[in-house]
């Protein structure tokens, strides 16, 4: 009994064992599938994550708007405009529920819109186009259901009802129907017919930056260009600053091709570029550029270059760079900055610095020889000649100060070689003092150097080398050299750097500003630099330039010096040498003499040809007297000398109009003007208000000088190609010829009363 009761207990403590473990089991089965769900459910929750993150948000860079480049007056050189591009889903709402006739009849409307407004492309054109983007993007099906009446409906027919439904492809929906257009155009394109309210019409719309030249192809190789396959001017060198920096955003894709932007903390606004003032003036760069361009075309010249700069700044007002291309010219290469090749006789300025700095007398007198070719520098010497006998009276001997005004070759070579023959390297060293072995500014623009010829004893022909030198050869510097060297002289020996940039700015703000760089604070002795001064004033007035800055030529005191070259230089990866028939004529001018402001220089590539005009005074002549006279008539007061309180109007000249509204402004005057630049004419209208009116200039005709000063007056009829014959002073009121007669019908010959 006893044992059966043992056995009972036993199996039911084993039972409840079982099922202790049972339930152990069942709960622990439970955890894990909590556990295991909670997991699983994460990572899907991730995954989803993942997956929307991959197809319906993306993290999209945000360009910044590219700075502004803009002349020292605030004149756009070149700037960005928005652009939108606009994507239409032809798959949208609006088009699929408008069935296919009504979509034609407006798609027609459309295209006769789009073909006015743009005027690229014909109605027919835009039509076809939107008829296929329809196509391509909505399928149209017809359904027929036939509805029969019941068996008691006898009096009723069976019924074909007919069912239209159209359905759009998700592929290739968005598309690009017109050209990029601006935030005033997109506002009167979506009320055209079928794009109108933009009801239910799906498009993307995205903004970016287009860059536009105001000024066209003026100061082009100056302003420069950012494109693929080059890139140059200010707007390479200063990319980093007029480029800004780009943001990022989070962006939902709402539809195809429409996104809008989602808040996130990793969002980064974008900082726009900076504005860049330049130091150019645009009248003085059209002035420039049109003047040269015209002595190139009449000249048949290759190449050539201007430049203007300020004397105390050396701000860059004008660079013109343009070569002949047929019967045009264009702006293909910076040749001011960028083309080392021998000076000539322009040189003769650093020779006749060393020799003054030497102490040289400047009545040492030479012999030039009377045109004769002579061997100077003894045997290891070089062949020198003039390009015409100068002073016969003395049978050729001459002084420095006359040799400098008639760019004597002989003479020089000779004082040069008299004086450094014994040691040449002190030669070259002082042309190193002068900086003409390093660049003197715009490095960041691309300006380049050559190596100067160092005359040691180590250089195989040093004394020759020396004699060449003398005259402008055997070396190579860019145009950007000699007119710093020249407005170190006009600056009374400060040599500054050429500026072209003034600032920066943000919002109208000045972030940063460029100050003047000083290369050396006195290139020679005070003396040496008046005597210079004096010497440059000769060549204008008795010298190689007195043919344009004569005392009979021009009205006002200027001081130049030309310069011819053969040239024997490498241009380009073309080597020339003296016996292939090229030359460099150059001529520079700073005015006005008596307290410089500017300095001019012209350089012009040629070839001899019959008929054509190779050396430098002839070749560039006009170029520098035409820039050198707008120059001077600008700065000068275009009213003239009244009493306090006796003003009016019709005491204003006539002439360049942005004077002429300077001079009203500081008097008080009211004024009223057709154009803000050109040329113009005043006059009092029945108000007593001033009215100015512009001149038609037309190229090759007489222009209306009536009622301008003598300077205005004398530019315009000189650069018409007239000799002018002056009667009076004060005002024009009568000239010889009838403005707008076609000169070349003339003898070219105009007579002018002042009063």
């Amino acid at each position: 009994m006893n044992e059966q009761r043992y056995k009972l207990k036993k199996d039911i403590a084993s039972r409840i064992k079982i099922l202790h473990l049972s339930f152990t089991g069942v709960v622990l089965i439970f955890l894990l599938y909590i556990v295991f769900g909670i997991m699983l459910n994460g990572k899907v929750a991730s995954d989803f994550e993942q997956l929307r993150d991959s197809t319906i948000m993306r993290r999209e860079v945000i360009p910044a708007h590219r700075g502004s480049i803009y002349s020292r007056n605030g004149e756009a050189l070149a700037t960005s405009i928005t652009r939108r591009t606009i994507r239409i889903d032809f798959g949208n709402d609006r088009f699929r529920n408008m069935g296919y006739d009504k979509y034609k009849k407006e798609a027609a409307e459309l295209a006769r819109n789009l073909a006015n407004y743009f005027g690229d492309r014909s109605a027919k054109e835009y039509y076809n186009d939107l008829i296929d983007y329809n196509k391509k993007t909505i399928t149209y099906k017809s359904s027929t259901k036939v509805i029969k009446p019941k068996w008691w409906q006898f009096w009723r027919e069976e019924e074909h009802i007919t069912k239209n439904t159209a359905t759009a492809k998700r592929k290739n929906r968005a598309v690009r129907l017109f050209r990029d257009v601006d935030i005033n155009e997109w506002h009167e394109i979506k009320n055209f017919p079928l794009l109108r309210g933009g009801l239910g019409v799906t498009y993307s719309v995205e903004d970016h930056d287009y860059r536009v030249y105001p000024q066209g192809d003026l100061a082009l190789r100056t302003i420069g260009r950012m494109e693929h396959h080059r890139s140059y001017g200010v707007e390479y060198a200063l990319r980093d600053t007029l480029a800004g920096k780009a943001g990022k955003e989070l962006k939902q894709i709402i539809s195809p091709g429409y996104k809008i932007t989602v808040r996130d903390k990793e969002n980064i606004a974008a900082q726009d570029g900076l504005d860049v003032i330049t130091t150019l003036d645009i009248d003085v760069q059209d002035v420039a550029h049109n003047a040269l361009k015209e002595q190139l075309l009449a000249q048949n010249a290759m190449w050539g270059t201007t430049i203007v700069m300020e004397c105390a700044t050396g701000d860059i007002l004008a660079m013109a760079n343009l070569k002949r291309n047929g019967s045009e010219c264009v702006e293909e290469q910076n040749y001011a900055i960028g083309i080392p090749v021998n000076p000539g006789s322009t040189f003769k300025l650093v020779s006749t610095m060393a020799l003054l700095e030497h102490g040289v007398p400047t009545s040492k007198e030479y012999n030039s020889e009377l045109g004769q070719r002579v061997k100077v520098g003894g045997k290891k010497g070089a062949n020198v000649q003039d390009t015409h006998p100068i002073a016969r009276e003395t049978n050729g001997v001459i002084d420095m100060r006359r040799a400098f005004a008639e760019s004597a070759n002989v003479y020089f070579t000779k004082a040069v070689f008299d004086r450094f023959g014994d040691k040449p390297v002190e030669f070259s060293d002082y042309c190193r003092k002068l900086h003409l072995h390093e660049t003197v500014g715009l490095e960041e623009m691309g300006a380049r150097k050559k190596p100067l010829p160092h005359l040691n004893h180590k250089h195989p022909s040093r004394y020759n080398a020396l004699v060449n030198m003398a005259y402008g050869y055997g070396l190579e510097i860019t145009p950007l050299h000699t007119i710093a060297l020249y407005n170190a002289v006009a600056n009374n020996g400060r040599m500054v750097a050429p500026r072209l940039i003034l600032r920066t700015e943000q919002e109208g703000k000045v972030v940063s500003e460029a100050p003047v760089r000083v290369i050396e604070e006195q290139i020679c002795s005070k003396t040496t630099i008046d005597t210079l001064r004096l010497f440059m004033e000769d060549v204008s007035r008795i010298g190689t330039a007195a043919e344009f800055f004569g005392e009979k030529k021009c009205s006002f005191r200027t001081g130049s010096k030309t310069g011819t070259a053969q040239v024997d230089s490498e241009i380009n990866g073309v080597r020339y040498t003296r016996d292939d028939g090229y030359y460099y004529g150059s001529m520079v001018t700073y005015l006005p003499a008596d307290n410089p402001r500017y300095t001019i220089m012209t350089a012009i590539f040629t070839k001899q040809q019959t008929g054509k005009f190779y050396y430098g005074a002839s070749l560039t002549g006009p170029v520098q007297k035409q820039v050198a006279t707008f120059l001077y008539n600008r700065d000068r007061c275009y009213a003239e000398e009244i009493a306090d309180g006796d003003f009016h109007a019709s005491k204003i000249k006539g002439g360049n109009i942005d004077k002429i509204r300077k001079v009203a402004n500081e008097y008080g005057d009211k004024f009223s003007a057709e154009s803000r630049h050109g040329w113009g004419k005043s006059a009092p209208n029945e108000e007593g208000k001033l009215q100015i009116s512009t001149l038609n200039t037309k190229s090759g005709c007489v222009p209306n000088v009536v009622g301008m000063g003598l300077d205005d007056a004398l530019y315009l009829l000189e650069k018409s190609g007239l000799t002018v014959d002056i009667i009076g002073c004060g005002k024009v009121v009568k000239q010889s010829l009838s403005p707008n007669t076609a000169v070349a019908t003339t003898n070219k010959r105009i007579t002018i009363t002042l009063k």
